[in-house]
């Protein structure tokens, strides 16, 4: 149970890329202006994550998911919380250290 520990953020490259290459200047405001509230620690880049990133794609996790996780394995992180549901299936499989999870789950896991 997660209600007496501090709930931390994290970010990445990816994540940064992904903000920047947001088309829609209208949500690319809104989501620059979410990620400006908050206090969010920078997972910096390795090779370890490039390898693990690769490897995540054998379990057909897109590209940029599987670099998205391989920074929250790298940075030991207990759960990813993503809508997607191809995603949660596929690291299922994939056999990871944290917990892919949707929004909900992560609340029902929390409270």
């Amino acid at each position: 149970m997660y209600l007496n520990k501090e709930i931390k953020i994290y970010a990445s490259k990816i994540i940064n890329y992904e903000i920047d290459n947001i088309s829609d200047g209208n949500k690319k405001r809104q989501v620059e202006d979410l990620y400006d509230g908050l206090e969010i620690e920078n997972i910096p880049y390795t090779n370890k994550i490039k390898e693990k990133a690769q490897e995540l794609k054998k379990y057909n996790i897109h590209y940029m998911d599987a670099y998205h996780i391989a920074y929250a394995e790298h940075k030991n992180l207990d759960y990813f919380i993503t809508v997607d549901k191809q995603l949660v299936n596929a690291c299922k499989r994939a056999n990871l250290k944290l917990k892919v999870v949707n929004p909900m789950e992560f609340i029902m896991e929390v409270i």
